[in-house]
């Protein structure tokens, strides 16, 4: 507070997209605790993932599953004015996050949207399917194609530019995860000045 540095929300590492038992429920009481967390630290968002894709796709119980208990930690969330959001990680697509999105009913719910997950010949366009529903965006500097380890730098006029034609408003943050971090960080900062400061 005294250097004006805002926590702009938090994150967790779970995994709902199992079948029911005590694994599950584990997960829930942790996402539930770290919601709790979030609300003494001050923080408006909480990412949460749903799970991967191959989880996802192995069985429809597992989907319910998830969307289940991002209903629960949703409704959770809104007693402590929390967003909870949805990242698009694991491999999940823009198809899989608009699901969540449709069946998942909360006001306190939306995407956690990185611009650097979607492993698609048509990122730019997934990611643009995903922005109206964003509570939080992360940024990266480079984009995944469907060639595995292969990466492309990220246009961040035009991500900057889908955003804006999707009125959002929220925070932006880097996540920079090239490894010349010390050198490469400031210089990634000013770009995403340049293109989501005013």
């Amino acid at each position: 507070f005294l250097n004006g540095v805002p926590i702009v929300g938090t994150a967790i590492g779970n995994n709902f997209t199992m079948p029911k038992g005590e694994m599950l429920d584990q997960q829930i009481a942790d996402a539930k605790w770290w919601i709790e967390r979030a609300a003494v630290m001050g923080a408006p968002h909480i990412r949460f993932f749903a799970g991967k894709r191959k989880e996802w796709e192995a069985s429809p119980e597992n989907e319910k599953n998830a969307i289940a208990a991002l209903q629960e930690c949703a409704e959770h969330a809104g007693k402590f004015g929390i967003f909870v959001g949805v990242e698009n990680h694991g491999d999940l697509g823009a198809k899989e996050v608009l699901q969540m999105i449709e069946e998942v009913e909360s006001d306190w719910f939306g995407v956690n949207l990185d611009s650097g997950n979607f492993v698609t010949e048509d990122p730019y366009g997934e990611f643009e399917q995903c922005a109206p529903y964003a509570v939080n965006v992360q940024i990266k500097t480079e984009m995944k194609t469907p060639k595995k380890g292969v990466l492309a730098h990220a246009d961040l006029q035009r991500v900057a530019q889908i955003l804006k034609n999707a009125n959002y408003r929220g925070n932006v943050v880097m996540e920079y995860e090239e490894e010349d971090s010390y050198d490469g960080v400031p210089g990634a900062m000013d770009k995403l000045r340049t293109y989501f400061g005013g």
